[in-house]
């Protein structure tokens, strides 16, 4: 898939771009019914609260063909690779949850926040690329984004705690209400099978699922080879110290065996 000059000059001005539908509803079906095999097996790779909610899973490609075929999925990469470049391999690999009646959040952040802080990325050059595993809307704890926040390079935080994942280089109140001065907030909803792609800088946060409704989302987060991880102070699936570049795989691959 290619992206226009007039979707890339809107990427560089906001900081994302949003598609309904990207995906077909078989391949969601198959991502679907994957996971929840994922989710049954007894994995460290898996992101639960004390309270046993879980926040998600990460480093699927270890344990499924299937996830492993998406993060070279034609559609994704070459997109990636229009925005960021050749030669990218996939820093983090996770699907966020947020359960029916849910109690977990996610604070405002920038990516780059904790993939500085934690593992060493030496540039904020990096990607990210939402899958929406289900219809997200006002109710279920949509991602809520600040347009334009990506400009301001990596911002002061605040390292917090964060239930079932490890602690969260975090905005202040007073750097979040500032940034929405200016940018405003943008929680892009959509139909399963949509896609959001943002700035690794770009400020973002999200609520409690307050339905009965799931909001589950796959994140795929590219990074040029050349800027990978140097100091890497969590497990592998939370920062993947593969840096070997990833190759296309045609659409057509994704629900295939092979490829």
């Amino acid at each position: 898939m290619s992206l226009s000059a007039e979707q890339i000059a809107r990427y560089r001005r906001d900081g994302l771009i949003h598609f309904s539908s990207l995906f077909e509803d078989d391949e969601i079906a198959a991502l679907k019914a994957e996971q929840a095999r994922i989710l049954a097996l007894p994995l460290d790779s898996h992101l639960r609260a004390a309270s046993g909610e879980f926040l998600g899973t990460t480093a699927m490609d270890r344990v499924s063909p299937l996830y492993a075929r998406l993060l070279r999925d034609e559609r994704l990469l070459a997109m990636a690779e229009q925005l960021i470049g050749p030669s990218l391999y996939c820093h983090q690999y996770k699907i966020i949850l947020k359960q029916p009646f849910g109690t977990l959040s996610l604070p405002w952040h920038q990516d780059f926040g904790p993939w500085r802080h934690h593992d060493g990325m030496p540039e904020p050059l990096a990607i990210s690329i939402g899958i929406y595993l289900d219809e997200v809307t006002e109710f279920n704890g949509p991602i809520v984004y600040i347009p334009g926040s990506h400009t301001q390079g990596l911002l002061e935080y605040e390292v917090i705690p964060v239930p079932g994942t490890t602690p969260i280089p975090s905005l202040p109140d007073a750097t979040v209400t500032r940034l929405a001065a200016e940018g405003g907030l943008y929680a892009p909803k959509g139909p399963a099978g949509s896609v959001t792609i943002f700035d690794c800088c770009m400020a973002h946060a999200s609520g409690q699922n307050l339905s009965p409704q799931p909001r589950n989302l796959i994140y795929l987060s590219y990074n040029p080879v050349t800027n990978a991880i140097r100091t890497p102070t969590r497990p592998t699936h939370f920062a993947s110290q593969d840096f070997t570049p990833l190759r296309a795989a045609p659409r057509a691959a994704l629900l295939g065996a092979g490829a």
